[in-house]
């Protein structure tokens, strides 16, 4: 190296070294001037408040006057930094009016001096020592074992620094110090094992077993979420900062699985939602980051082993939290809760998907009983806990929902969903469960679209026996689901708001049109099929056609007759409405295509319909 390097490289490190030393001192200084200004300004306030509490008579104001100079002479005399000269009127008391309110403007200098100058210095002190390791192993300065005992020297000091200040009570500067100090140590530990190799497997987990316990019970001693905050993030950075040439898979997932678990034992013994997101939503991210770029199928069993404690420690998190501790999970909790579910299932797929394709819907309705079971276990033990019973129960049935279209043939799936939402459905009419009862909606209407998008027949088929084949029987099981959960609810009508009354509503008209559509598919689709093997197509279609009409008739029939028997007024307006469908189809479809005879028949069979119907309106209405 030349003499021109070796300056460059000094001047580097001078301003890597020399930087965060100057942004700690600077911070230093600010810190204690803010104090002194503060405590200052504090004591000054509490002279005030006690005059105003026992104003002096008018008549002796030059003892008051006495008194408030004495007392200011002395704080002036204990603060060399700020000097106040006091001003007060000579004849009169101090007054304020507690009617004017009193609005303290926001401390810049404060703020500045001692939050965002000392996390600036944490963060340059973090990079300046991750890029020295790196620099120091590039060029071979110090070998790897003098690399790691100084950082790992730096870490305990900078901890030691912040316990003593800690213990004079200078928390914000103890918070900085001891973050800075986790750091730097994850930064020394982890290159030790996962960067240079000086620690075998096996005795890597203990060291970081100790670091993780150590950080999370400095941050639980010092009440900081802060400090664990700051240990987390660096933790996440640290694979990032010290990235080796080859890939160190089983020092990579032991490291975050060891992390993850400090992070869990911390949750449960203080409430820092956001620590455990910014944990999880991490880990999950550097987990993607290394499979999208070094994932290979030998790595399957260290890969599904560390998603598999990673994501069931968060579980049992969770779970613990609730059911041990009697502690309600905020909504945050609650989401890390859901999405813990979905993206292992999803981690679960993509890594069994090329080799065990036939076992994904029993995975899913795996994980769909693992979430039964801790919905079962909040029911048991923490009734009151109705957040996350219920939210185990939509992870359940989701995973439920799941199974089907991944396991099952893709024209049972709807009526999978429609059993689903049935079964939901009666449940939370029984427990008086509002969201169980949403989402047995949502799987109903969900089994619809689905027949009605991508299951729908719209093609010709060969020849079948109406009803009873696999095209049919699936979509009439979801109307049937429907059309049961509408008459189940009657029961329970007196409970329900008007909102879901009408909706209710709306599933029975969904479920009779949907019957009503299937019918129709069935009815026609036969005649087709029978046309295409046969030399006399036209005559099966127009058979085709009055056989649809034919149908409308009797099915409108049936829905009139039930809506007199159950005094439902909505079905009878729903057979009108095919009354009207059927003569319309008459007039401009059956007039055209349907031979003369059979032309006279129709007309006629509708009309003594029709008459039927407006004389039973009549005797009835």
């Amino acid at each position: 190296m030349s003499i021109e390097e070796l300056l460059i490289v000094l001047l580097i490190g001078a301003v890597l070294a020399g930087g965060p030393l100057v942004a700690l001192v600077l911070s230093i200084i600010a810190f204690r001037r803010s104090r002194r200004i503060y405590e200052l300004a504090r004591r000054v306030t509490q002279l005030e408040a006690q005059l105003r509490a026992r104003p002096e008579p008018l008549t002796t104001p030059a003892k008051s006057v006495a008194v408030v100079e004495s007392q200011l002479e002395e704080l002036a005399a204990d603060e060399s930094l700020v000097t106040l000269e006091p001003d007060i009127d000579q004849t009169t008391p101090p007054t304020k009016s507690h009617d004017e309110p009193s609005h303290e403007p926001f401390g810049w200098e404060t703020f500045i001096g001692q939050k965002a100058f000392g996390w600036m210095a944490v963060m340059l002190f973090v990079f300046s020592a991750a890029f020295f390791l790196r620099y120091a192993y590039q060029n071979n300065w110090i070998g790897p074992v003098g690399r790691v005992a100084i950082g790992e020297l730096v870490g305990a000091g900078l901890l030691g620094l912040g316990w003593s200040y800690f213990r004079k009570s200078w928390t914000r500067f103890s918070n900085m110090l001891t973050a800075t100090g986790i750091v730097v140590l994850y930064l020394a530990t982890y290159s030790a094992f996962g960067f240079y190799r000086l620690l075998p497997q096996q005795h890597a987990g203990i060291f970081l077993a100790v670091l993780v316990i150590e950080s999370m019970v400095a941050a639980v001693c010092y009440r900081s979420s802060v400090v664990a905050l700051v240990a987390v993030v660096g933790g996440l950075l640290t694979p990032i900062l010290l990235q080796a040439d080859h890939d160190a898979y089983q020092s990579f997932f032991t490291y975050l699985a060891v992390l993850n678990a400090g992070v869990v034992i911390a949750l449960l013994m203080r409430s820092w939602s956001i620590v455990g997101s910014v944990a999880y939503l991490g880990t999950q991210w550097l987990f993607w980051m290394w499979y999208a770029g070094n994932y290979h199928p030998e790595k399957f069993a260290w890969t599904l082993g560390f998603q598999a404690v990673f994501c069931g420690s968060y579980l049992a998190h969770t779970a613990i939290g609730s059911l041990v501790h009697s502690r309600q999970a905020d909504w945050e909790e609650l989401a890390r809760f859901v999405l813990n579910a979905i993206l292992s299932f999803v981690v679960l797929r993509v890594l069994t998907r090329e080799d065990y394709g036939i076992w994904q819907g029993s995975f899913a309705i795996g994980l769909a009983t693992l979430y039964a079971g801790v919905a079962r276990a909040t029911l048991a033990w923490r009734p009151s806990d109705n957040r996350l019973l219920l939210t185990s129960l939509a992870v359940s049935v989701g995973f439920l929902a799941w199974a089907f279209p991944i396991q099952a043939d893709a024209r049972w799936v709807s009526l999978g969903w429609a059993a689903m939402g049935a079964a939901l459905w009666w449940f939370g009419l029984r427990v008086t469960a509002p969201p169980l009862r949403i989402m047995a909606g949502v799987l109903g209407a969900s089994a619809v679209v689905r027949w009605l998008m991508l299951e729908m027949p719209n093609y010709t088929r060969d020849p079948f026996v109406p009803i009873f084949n696999l095209v049919a029987l699936p979509p009439l099981g979801v109307a049937a689901c429907i059309l049961g959960a509408v008459v189940l609810a009657d029961r329970f009508l007196k409970r329900l708001g008007s909102t879901e009354r009408w909706l209710i509503a709306a599933g029975g008209v969904t479920g009779v049109l949907l019957l009503w559509l299937i019918l129709s598919f069935e009815c026609h689709g036969y005649f087709v099929a029978q046309a295409a093997g046969s030399t006399d197509i036209e005559v099966w279609r127009w058979r085709g056609q009055l056989a649809l009409t034919v149908m409308w008739t009797v099915y409108a029939t049936a829905l009139l007759v039930l809506g007199f028997r159950l005094n439902r007024a909505r079905l009878r307006w729903l057979a009108m409405a095919l009354y009207g469908v059927s003569v319309v189809k008459l007039f401009l479809v059956d007039m055209a295509n349907v031979q003369q005879l059979y032309r006279i028949l129709a007309f006629f069979v509708l009309a003594v319909v029709l008459g039927l119907v407006a004389r039973t309106y009549q005797r009835f209405k």
